[in-house]
């Protein structure tokens, strides 16, 4: 019994395990936010730039330090060579290697190392900001994304309803004919109204999928990953807030948008770089040392020995004896290559001043170019909170305009309500045919539709200006 049993329960395991692992996840607003955050490509690059931003302040800090530099040379020189050591040319096999180290410390460059140090920190704290920037229009693209999903939702639960009712005045006219209690033409407006809505469920439906399809370009997760939005649940009707004024938002959005900060950060950055391109005028003082040594296969050491034999040179006046003296011989051996490197070290220290005094008027056109990029900056910052200041106005009137759209189509939909209400009284009471009923109904739809979609535009409208407030976006 229980080797029969084994195959059945391995079975429902592995059922188990598949549908937990073709389980929908459900992301929450919060969850969204944390992912494209952390997963964005266009935030990645940001990163990497920041990244890069940092080495190079870290290398135009490093340009206080000095050059430290070593160096050796290798020759072999075959046939007549100049023998500094015995100031005469030999035909020989030479061998010839050198060591050096050079340093080279800056004492005055025309500021272009501090200068360049502050205008590295300037475009590090842009870079930074536009990275943040960069973050808030992804959140604000999220919050579209959801915003449409959740319309789409609930305007997608409204046909569904909507297309019950009808159904069940369906069922209730087929029973009425049957009975004899109604015309059977009068099933063919009902019908036509089944239809139609079910082509509204289907455009809703893809409205929808449309929106997933927007949030999943944004969160830029797995095609494979399914998944769907937990949705906050709103009150049938909202508070509609009082605005605060246009321009206390844009005073507001100036002192807090990190676009405003990153344009100022790229005006100092460009100011710094003309005073980077000044400093190629001045001259530069440098101290350098260098320590050398070498060695030569030319270099002998020399030694004088006696050979054992005398020569006779003269004699002693008186005695004629003979003045005899030593034979001796010199001889060269091989100088050992340590010892010849320590024979040969030698340093030095000095100053070097270099003066420029044409350059082909690089400098000159460095500072122009400076300078004009200085004045693009200040016309990009003024680009910027212009497009700032069209946005924030561009939200505030939408958002005014969607409370007065608001207002109106919950005037609207009330209004519907009752007309479809009275039209279905008056159907049954048999003083209208179907299609005056479907017409009443159509009119709730739109209305309905029309107050769900005025409350998303108000909602949007209102969290943008939020937004732009400094306010965290929350749903």
């Amino acid at each position: 019994m229980q080797t029969k049993l084994k195959p059945i329960i391995f079975i429902f395991i592995l059922f188990v395990f598949t549908q937990h692992s073709n389980a929908q996840e459900v992301w929450n607003w919060q969850k969204s936010i944390d992912y494209a955050l952390q997963n964005n490509i266009t935030i990645k690059q940001a990163d990497l730039n920041i990244q890069v931003g940092e080495s190079t302040l870290k290398q135009n800090k490093l340009n206080y330090s000095p050059n430290i530099n070593g160096s050796s040379n290798y020759n072999l020189t075959v046939g007549n060579s100049y023998n500094f050591f015995t100031a005469e040319y030999n035909k020989a096999l030479v061998h010839y290697q050198d060591y050096g180290l050079n340093i080279n410390q800056p004492i005055f460059d025309g500021l272009i190392v501090p200068n360049s140090v502050k205008k590295s920190k300037f475009d590090l704290q842009a870079l930074k900001l536009d990275q943040e920037t960069l973050k808030n229009n992804v959140q604000l693209q999220i919050l579209t994304a959801f915003l449409n999903i959740m319309n789409a939702n609930e305007q997608y639960q409204q046909a569904i309803n909507q297309k019950a009712i009808t159904q069940e005045q369906f069922e209730r006219l087929k029973t009425l004919i049957d009975a004899g209690a109604a015309a059977e033409n009068a099933l063919l407006d009902v019908e036509s109204q089944l239809t139609n809505e079910d082509l509204n469920i289907a455009q809703i439906k893809n409205q929808r999928d449309l929106a997933y399809l927007s949030l999943r370009n944004i969160l830029q997760i797995d095609p494979k990953k399914d998944f769907t939005v937990e949705t906050p649940k709103l009150p049938e009707k909202l508070s509609l807030d009082s605005l605060a004024s246009a321009l206390s938002i844009y005073d507001a959005a100036l002192r807090l948008r990190p676009e405003i900060k990153s344009s100022q950060a790229k005006i100092e950055s460009a100011k710094k770089q003309i005073a980077v391109a000044k400093g190629s005028y001045f001259p530069t003082l440098n101290v350098v040392g260098n320590l050398n040594t070498f060695f030569s296969s030319q270099n002998k050491l020399t030694s004088t020995v006696l050979t054992g034999n005398s020569t006779a040179v003269g004699f002693v006046e008186g005695s004629f004896q003979r003045v005899l003296i030593p034979e001796t011989q010199t001889i060269q051996s091989k100088n050992p290559y340590g010892k010849q490197l320590n024979q040969n070290f030698n340093y030095a220290v000095g100053l070097q001043l270099a003066v420029p005094l044409y350059n082909k008027y690089q400098v000159q056109t460095a500072v122009k170019q400076a300078k004009l990029q200085y004045q693009n900056s200040i016309l990009t910052a003024k680009q910027t909170e212009f497009d700032l200041y069209n946005t924030i106005m561009q939200s505030y009137l939408k958002a005014q305009a969607s409370i007065n759209s608001y207002q109106a189509a919950e005037k609207n939909l009330t209004t519907a309500q009752r007309s479809y209400q009275y039209a279905v009284d008056r159907l049954e009471a048999g003083s209208i045919n179907q299609l005056e009923v479907n017409l009443a109904k159509t009119n709730l739809s739109n209305a309905e539709s029309k107050f769900t979609q005025t409350k998303y535009e108000y909602l949007f409208n209102t969290k943008l200006l939020d937004f732009y407030q400094g306010k965290k976006i929350e749903l």
